[in-house]
């Protein structure tokens, strides 16, 4: 699997998400999988490390990988702290480390189709030990559906369309430097999430939207949490 995200993304959006969006998805990483149970993390898609370090830095031990190499050295200049590991995710069962937690934050699965994805929670069921939990952060496709985007420009200078078809959410995204970025990824409804994560050997232990278990997973929110353990 190739690098999907450009530098000019990485700096454009991920290294300017609101301080008030990375503290909600710390503190519910925290309430998920609290430091005293679940002290080891694997962060799937790290990036730059903007989860990877602030939680490694509350005392997690904490693995990041992501297919892109740019970004791992991105994270190791700006949340040094974890371990970065360029590794493609499908591969992830090849890790010879075992992880109390693991974290799938902002939709970062879909790149390489459903048969990919398939494979990528496998291994993560894999290299949890018994008991440990899956993580998922994930776009809701209903929500996505009522909130297409015609091409717009951003706040933050990018122009952004970005569409939904069967199941796969594409984005164009142009920068005022010329550079376009093509980025297009699978996404999952919740009982379709919970059937693969079954099938991986995961099951679902909750849902939720807004890192709030009071508030289930509909198209009036964005994003979405899973989270599914590995059987003892």
């Amino acid at each position: 699997m190739t690098a999907m995200y450009s530098p000019d993304w990485f700096e454009s959006f991920a290294a300017t998400v609101p301080a008030q969006f990375s503290e909600a998805d710390l503190e519910g990483v925290a309430r998920v999988l609290p430091l005293a149970a679940f002290p080891r993390l694997l962060d799937v898609g790290c990036g730059i490390g903007r989860v990877s370090g602030p939680l490694a830095a509350r005392g997690y031990a904490l693995v990041g990988i992501d297919v892109s190499v740019d970004a791992l050295r991105s994270a190791s200049r700006r949340a040094p702290g974890p371990r970065y590991v360029a590794l493609d995710q499908r591969d992830v069962a090849a890790m010879r480390w075992q992880f109390d937690g693991a974290l799938v934050l902002w939709n970062s699965l879909g790149f390489a189709g459903r048969s990919g994805d398939l494979e990528t929670l496998r291994g993560l069921a894999r290299v949890l030990r018994p008991g440990g939990r899956l993580l998922l952060d994930l776009y809701h496709p209903d929500w996505l559906a009522r909130n297409e985007r015609a091409g717009e420009r951003d706040a933050r200078g990018p122009s952004v369309r970005r569409w939904l078809r069967d199941g796969r959410l594409f984005h164009e995204i142009r920068y005022p430097n010329g550079h376009v970025d093509d980025i297009q990824f699978d996404v999952y409804g919740p009982e379709e999430m919970r059937g693969r994560c079954a099938r991986a050997g995961l099951a679902t232990v909750a849902e939720m939207a807004f890192w709030n278990e009071d508030t289930r997973p509909s198209a009036d929110h964005p994003r979405y949490q899973l989270v599914c353990a590995r059987p003892n």
